[in-house]
């Protein structure tokens, strides 16, 4: 008899060695603690305490693995469904395309992850808030599915966006930004031309994420832009920059906000990430 644990207790099984089990990862998006919809409105968020309304929310993880024990990882081999996860790369998307988000989301939505793990004592989750290097850099119109998902690239250099979180300031001040959009995605990507891969990135802005404690059969991820964008005014945008903060060096709507992704950006060292947590 073999111990595994599998819905977070431990139960006693007879099955061979090595059999695999199922794991479902869990996610929910909210915007200040409160569920994303594309029909609502969020108030106090920023350095200004502006009022917001979301018209995107997607999200790619790869890497996804439970944690040993003994601090080991376990990786998780994903679903290959042909829609949202391909090899160990999956796309969260938390939009329905109603309302504000109908300009570039979808109603289709995916909120959990799903594959397999050898049976096992697990104890915490661990994933990557990122494309691979190898998958980020390509033609989006000739990709399979999930990264046939045109609305999530930016360019053949810089790639997909990992994280689009787009937001609208409803009280914005006067000639102030349509939006102040969060997208986390790899910058100064050195290429030959437009459209060749490039070699390297010189920022590549992948996002490590590490639970020690996590039962996904009663722990959920939770992703909140609220906590990043907390020094940020989101009623304004630095001039001649993109709307937001687009991970781009040079961008003064970001010193607040990419240390609170775990990244550096330019001499401000990283922090600890605050868009993703467990409840």
């Amino acid at each position: 008899m073999k111990h595994v644990l599998t819905t977070g207790v431990f139960l006693a099984l007879s099955t061979p060695a090595f059999a695999d089990q199922s794991v479902s990862i869990n996610f929910v998006a909210e915007i200040g603690g409160k569920p994303f919809s594309c029909t609502e409105t969020y108030d106090g968020l920023g350095s200004t305490d502006a009022s917001v309304a979301g018209t995107d929310y997607r999200m790619f993880v790869s890497a996804p693995a439970l944690v040993r024990a003994d601090g080991s990882l376990q990786p998780i081999a994903l679903e290959q469904d042909g829609k949202w996860q391909l090899d160990d790369v999956a796309l969260l998307d938390f939009e329905d395309g109603a309302a504000g988000c109908n300009g570039t989301g979808n109603p289709d939505m995916n909120t959990s992850l799903g594959g397999t793990v050898p049976e096992g004592d697990y104890q915490g989750l661990a994933f990557t808030v990122a494309v691979p290097f190898d998958k980020n850099h390509g033609d989006p119109t000739l990709a399979p599915a999930p990264l046939n998902a045109t609305s999530m690239f930016w360019n053949w250099q810089n790639g997909y966006r990992f994280v689009r979180i787009d937001m609208v300031p409803t009280d914005k001040k006067e000639g102030g930004p349509k939006g102040w959009f969060l997208h986390l995605g790899s910058t100064m990507c050195a290429a030959q031309s437009k459209t060749e891969a490039p070699s390297a990135c010189a920022n590549p802005n992948h996002m490590p994420v590490l639970f020690t404690e996590f039962d996904p059969a009663t722990h959920v991820v939770v992703v909140d832009p609220a906590p990043v964008v907390v020094g940020a005014d989101l009623r304004i945008n630095a001039p001649e920059t993109s709307p937001g903060c687009m991970s781009f060096p040079g961008d003064s709507d970001c010193l607040t906000v990419m240390e609170k992704l775990g990244l550096p950006y330019g001499d401000i060292p990283a922090g600890t990430q605050q868009l993703v947590t467990v409840r």
